[in-house]
This record gives C-alpha cells, sequence and structure tokens, in this order.
C-alpha cells in the first residue's frame, strides 16, 4: 500500500513537471505569435490547463524534451522559434539548440564579426546603414535578410540605439519589415549582455 502510493505520488509529481513544461512551451509560443502576450511580464505562463495537457496526443514530446534540457527547456523552445517560422514540439530540434547556444556564447565575438560585414558594406560609415534610400530597406535589413549576419546582432543594435523607430517613419513597404521588427522586439529581451561593453566595443569599430 505504501509503495503503491509512493508510485502514483511520484507519477503524478512528473505529470506536473511535464505539464509545467507544455506551459513554458505555450507560453513561448504565444510570445512570438501573439503582439499582447509578453512572456516575461506574464511570468511564462499561460492560463492552460493541467487538464488539457493531460489529454494531449503529443504529451511524449514534452516528456522528452523535460527530461533532456531541464533548467535550459526555455532556451531550447526560444532557440527553435527564432530559427523556424512558427515550429510544432515534435519538429523541435537540437540542431536549432546547438547552432543558438554557439552564437549566445559568443555573442561579443559574433557581433563584431557582424559589425565587420556591415561596416564594410557601407565603406565605414555607420550611419549609412540605416538609411533608407527612396524609403526602401537600409543595408542592415538587406543583410540581415540575406542571412549576412545574426538577429542577435540586431537585437543588441536595436538595444544599443532603438534604431526600429527610425526604420518605421521611412520605410515604404508594410510586410517584410514589420514582420522582422516584431522578431526583434520578441527576442530582444531574450538577448542579455552588458551594455557598457557592447558600446565600449562598438565604439572601438567605428
Amino acid at each position: 500500500m505504501h509503495r503503491t502510493y509512493i508510485f502514483f505520488q511520484k507519477r503524478q509529481h512528473c505529470q506536473e513537471y511535464n505539464y509545467g513544461t507544455s506551459d513554458k512551451y505555450l507560453a513561448i509560443k504565444l510570445h512570438f505569435t501573439k503582439d499582447e502576450f509578453d512572456f516575461f511580464r506574464y511570468g511564462g505562463t499561460t492560463k492552460a490547463k493541467y487538464e488539457t495537457f493531460t489529454q494531449r496526443n503529443d504529451r511524449y514530446f514534452f516528456v522528452k524534451a523535460a527530461r533532456k534540457y531541464g533548467d535550459e527547456i526555455i532556451d531550447y523552445f526560444v532557440s527553435n522559434y527564432i530559427s523556424n517560422k512558427t515550429p510544432y514540439i515534435k519538429d523541435m530540434n537540437e540542431d536549432s539548440y546547438l547552432q543558438w547556444r554557439k552564437r549566445i556564447d559568443g555573442l561579443t565575438y559574433y557581433f563584431k564579426i557582424d559589425m565587420e560585414k556591415l561596416l564594410k558594406k557601407t565603406e565605414g560609415n555607420f550611419d549609412k546603414l540605416f538609411k533608407c534610400y527612396r524609403r526602401q530597406h537600409p543595408p542592415i535589413l538587406k543583410m540581415y535578410m540575406a542571412k549576412k549576419i545574426t538577429l542577435e546582432t540586431m537585437c543588441i543594435l536595436e538595444t544599443l540605439l532603438n534604431y526600429s523607430k527610425t526604420l518605421d517613419k521611412n520605410i515604404e513597404e508594410t510586410y517584410v519589415w514589420p514582420t522582422v521588427k516584431q522578431k526583434i522586439l520578441k527576442y530582444k529581451p531574450f538577448v542579455q549582455f552588458n551594455k557598457d561593453r557592447m558600446k565600449l566595443e562598438l565604439r572601438k569599430m567605428l
């Protein structure tokens, strides 16, 4: 009787833990797909019911992810959301996470590499990166769209300069830039770095 009670107690604990993983997944999904939802404002949780999770046919994928990534599960979800358009839990993959982890661990290094590419593109003219000739996309956006620089670099510069407001005023088209801007603004809070240090690195290159 005692062993049976312990078994069911452990089983209940595991189910609740996996439900928590599912809830974090939903919170990340809402954060990146809904303007009105903010992962940090809502404490990384949703109003999804525990009973709803127990009825999901894809529970196994949450169990698998929770066991493998543990405390890094939010990083795993975020890395897949910025790498893929709207990833479903079963389509998320470790490659996206590992590539993201590499960029985050070497954030300053990759930022400097990206800045070198950007400044080479504009012949050392930093302000020119944000110039919208004939109300078209500026060089920085073109470089990002061509996958020449990382999303992290776009976020770092947005944090330091708040350049999106300038582009809002100067870009004429109403689909590509708004979509990219939303991704930058949604992802930016997850890109943590020392602002003073990054400003110093930027000044050294200018």
